[in-house]
């Protein structure tokens, strides 16, 4: 008789990033590091109301990360993997989902190879390209007196950021000078290269994406720009985003639904999910386009966004009629049935394999 396969774990553990120390950046990135604490307390809370048992327990380096699943059994935990850094660096970010699997925990979110691809913007515009899909033309800067290929207007971002660190109304620039010097400013206060990117006007949509096999589109999200004189500044800083009260964030709402035409809704949920499957994004993840007349050009690919609780994603989940527990728990059961679809793959392999060397065994002995 076939084993019932369990339809969900007897456990979670919510693994959530600490941050000791920046290595790099401006101070006030402290904020946007602080809130994966908020977002670990408020999903452990929505899943305790509806019945699961949790646990959640933040992690800093390789060490601690490892100490926190001793505790813990793969056969009966599923992991919530809120883990943005390790040594206050984005780049560890990808190294917790190759150690949860190395310990073979069935987790939320992409692996590690598209955590890494994506945080390396130009790496991940070189993916976009080779599938045929739009995206700003860029150069990545290693020294301000670079030859510069990029025409005018320009962006400037750190490469291998997120959450609009390094971003402010300074970033797009419109002549050289004043390019070279926020190249040199990314230099000094990220440590890394700079990301030149062609500047695109139009508007700009946030596309939240989840699932499994089959995908599923949530409501468009548009940043309205509209209360923004300058076109230069129609841009998501790090104030737009982090800093309640300062003019940046108050004159950008986020529309969602967003007011777009049906035919336009279909194109960009097109280039959405194919970007998406580009990067080999799993469960769940974020697009970010403009438009350059009717063309979607994707700026960036985000796997495992932000799931705090005011978060673009979670707002996009509550439009189409999810609570904040119902969307916890979806991931839980993705990540939870993905696991076991592994396992019963495998299984049908080496039943084959058996099979056949059975079969071969028998023919040779005849």
């Amino acid at each position: 008789m076939r084993r019932r396969r369990p339809l969900a774990p007897n456990r979670v553990l919510i693994l959530y990033s600490v941050v000791k120390r920046l290595p790099r950046g401006e101070p006030r990135d402290w904020i946007a590091e602080e809130e994966v604490l908020v977002t670990a307390q408020a999903m452990a809370s929505a899943l305790i109301e509806q019945g699961w048992t949790v646990t959640a327990r933040g992690v800093w380096d390789l060490d601690s990360l490892r100490e926190a699943l001793e505790d813990f059994d793969p056969q009966d935990t599923a992991v919530i993997n809120l883990c943005e850094t390790l040594d206050g660096r984005p780049q560890g970010e990808a190294i917790v989902p190759v150690v949860l699997e190395a310990r073979g925990f069935a987790y939320t979110g992409s692996p590690g190879s598209t955590l890494s691809l994506c945080l390396d913007k130009a790496r991940a515009k070189a993916r976009l390209r080779a599938v045929g899909l739009p995206t700003p033309p860029a150069q990545v800067v290693h020294d301000p007196r670079d030859r510069l290929r990029i025409p005018l207007p320009a962006m400037v971002k750190p490469l291998a950021e997120d959450a609009s660190h390094g971003i402010d109304r300074e970033s797009v620039a419109t002549e050289e000078g004043a390019l070279r010097k926020r190249i040199a400013y990314i230099l000094e206060t990220y440590r890394q290269p700079a990301l030149v990117e062609a500047f695109i006007e139009g508007r700009e949509f946030n596309v939240a994406i989840w699932g499994g096999r089959t995908l599923e589109v949530l409501p468009l999200a548009e940043i309205d720009y509209s209360r923004i004189a300058n076109p230069m500044w129609r841009i998501c800083t790090f104030a737009a985003k982090w800093l309640p009260g300062s003019e940046e964030y108050e004159l950008t709402p986020v529309r969602c639904p967003a007011p777009v035409d049906e035919a336009l809704a279909a194109r960009i949920r097109e280039v959405a999910v194919r970007a998406f499957r580009a990067a080999r994004c799993r469960d769940y993840g974020r697009v970010d386009l403009r438009l350059q007349g009717e063309t979607p050009y994707v700026l960036e690919v985000n796997p495992n966004p932000s799931l705090a609780p005011n978060s673009g994603f979670v707002q996009a989940a509550q439009v189409a009629g999810y609570s904040y527990g119902a969307l916890a728990e979806r991931l839980i059961r993705l990540a939870w049935e993905r696991r076991h679809r592994r396992k019963e793959a495998i299984t049908s392999q080496l039943v084959q394999t058996v099979e056949a060397d059975v079969a071969y065994s028998m023919a040779s002995s005849g």
